[in-house]
């Protein structure tokens, strides 16, 4: 999709310059859009999204599952969407949107990546037209339904949009497969970019080691099984895919640790790899990270110590981003969820489960944002 980009990003930048002399010094380091939620269990109410935005959270990274979204052939249903992107945009929120999950009529398994068959293919590049048509830039949600949700509203449409979610270890893909992927991004670059070629593709979000004894988090949650590969490896094994570099322009890490020396390992292990590859302009998305403020788990660390490892990871991240190349860091998780899929990120949510007193890790991300 590279040699796609349009002008967009220019008027981006200049845009978020804008609003860099805007915000005031909490946030003069880095834009609003750096810095990202990724809410777990039920979609956030308006309330909460509207609490979101007076924090000046500036991207939210949310599921857009295919299974649901188009359960049969065809018959597709927004209307969940629709409000959920709606009511983020209105509160100045850029949707960042990953897409997983592969419908009963295409696949007997949701795990499975639609590269088998070419029917696969033509239906998952079917629904990614359909998705880059309503939500992408000149997309029909903004000039027909966001408008009548959100009068006067200014539409912010994703410029992002990730292809899959964690698809180096088997909680979320059937089996673990680079040359599988590639294929994936492939057919995603061609039908994202034939209705939206501004748009840019991310790769899905990784684990950096998802076996063994490894730290897991975010929504796999779980030490990796059979057919799990390390994040560096996989992209390494990605790259033999000739051509590959031409269909994403990001990649994406959850580099899950007990503290900074684990991110910036995994950090360094990739950026590596991309400087090996011949394509260190690449983006290095960090779509989750967080620590849970109960003393369960070995990412549960306390109340005490949850907005110290925000602050430190935030400082660290912001600090280097350019270095790194990061356009944004996404804190895992907005509210805390009974049910979780791990031990410790039930308590990682940044509010408790329910009611408006904020946690002090909520204070420690909003001195980031400027917001209140």
């Amino acid at each position: 999709m590279r040699a796609r980009l349009s002008i967009c990003a220019a008027a981006l930048a200049v845009l978020s310059l804008g609003a860099l002399a805007a915000a005031g010094p909490a946030s003069a380091a880095a834009p609003r859009e750096f810095f990202g939620l990724v809410p777990q269990g039920a979609v956030p109410s308006g309330s909460d999204i509207e609490r979101m935005g007076q924090g000046r959270v500036g991207s939210v990274r949310l599921l857009l599952n295919w299974d649901a979204i188009e359960p049969s052939d065809d018959q597709f249903n927004f209307a969940a969407t629709d409000a959920y992107i709606g009511n983020l945009a209105a509160a100045g929120i850029r949707p960042f949107p990953f897409v997983w999950g592969t419908p009963g009529f295409v696949s007997s398994n949701h795990l499975e990546m639609p590269v088998r068959t070419p029917a696969q293919k033509a239906q998952w590049q079917e629904f990614l037209r359909v998705v880059a048509g309503r939500y992408g830039a000149g997309g029909r949600f903004w000039s027909t339904v966001y408008p009548a949700q959100h009068p006067g509203s200014p539409p912010l449409p994703f410029d992002t949009i990730q292809i899959w979610n964690e698809q180096n270890a088997p909680k979320h893909v059937l089996q673990p497969s680079p040359s599988g992927y590639a294929e994936l991004l492939r057919i995603s670059d061609e039908a994202i970019g034939a209705v939206d070629p501004g748009a840019e593709i991310a790769l899905g979000g990784m684990f950096g080691r998802p076996t063994g004894t490894a730290v897991t988090g975010g929504s796999a949650h779980g030490a990796g099984r059979g057919g799990a590969i390390k994040a560096w490896s996989f992209i390494k094994k990605l790259y033999k895919t000739k051509g590959v570099k031409t269909y994403f322009e990001g990649v994406s890490l959850h580099p899950y640790s007990p503290g900074l020396k684990g991110i910036k390992d995994q950090i360094g292990k990739i950026r590596k790899v991309l400087k090996r590859k011949k394509d260190k302009k690449t983006d290095l998305w960090i779509t989750e990270l967080g620590w849970g403020s109960n003393k369960v788990g070995r990412l549960g660390v306390g109340a005490k110590k949850q907005p110290k490892l925000l602050k430190k990871s935030f400082r660290l991240l912001q600090k280097k981003r350019r270095k790194y190349r990061i356009p944004g860091v996404f804190w895992y998780t907005w509210r805390d969820v009974a049910g979780a899929p791990c031990d410790w990120c039930g308590s990682a949510g940044l509010f408790p489960a329910a009611g408006l007193d904020p946690k002090p890790a909520w204070n420690s991300y909003v001195r980031f944002t400027g917001g209140s």
